[in-house]
């Protein structure tokens, strides 16, 4: 049975995944931190705080991964913590390279809000399709 922070989630994944990305920003609260690590090669990495510099990492992705797949193959909780466990494959445009990883993200969730996003993925992977 889904918590109310999973369904928050789902609900904020399928909004993102079908191109809403205004109704997904909804679910983000004002003053959310999203933390990509790895490669400075990599336009997504880094640290972006509030949801203009979120919107620009959204941006760097979309003009630079063409998304081949993207899987979801878990959701679990603890506390105020989604975790989500899928893999993807992604084109990269810049070097036309294809890039496949597995990926764990964790949502942090106050008020009926997402405050907080990390991602693991395979970062050296990530640098090598961008070199």
């Amino acid at each position: 049975m889904d918590t109310n922070n999973i369904k928050l989630v789902k609900e904020y994944l399928s909004k993102l995944l079908s191109g809403n990305m205004e109704e997904a920003f909804e679910l983000v609260a004002d003053e959310a931190v999203w933390t990509i690590e790895g490669s400075d090669n990599v336009p997504t990495v880094g640290k972006r705080k509030g949801k203009e510099e979120i919107a620009v990492y959204f941006e760097n992705f979309q003009n630079n991964f063409e998304p081949k797949e993207f899987n979801i193959n878990h959701y679990f909780e603890t506390e105020d913590i989604v975790f989500v466990i899928g893999d993807f494959t992604h084109l990269i445009n810049k070097t036309q390279k294809l890039v496949r990883s597995d990926w764990m993200m964790e949502y942090k969730v106050k008020d009926e809000k997402i405050t907080s996003y990390k991602i693991l993925e395979d970062s050296y992977a990530l640098y090598l399709a961008f070199k």
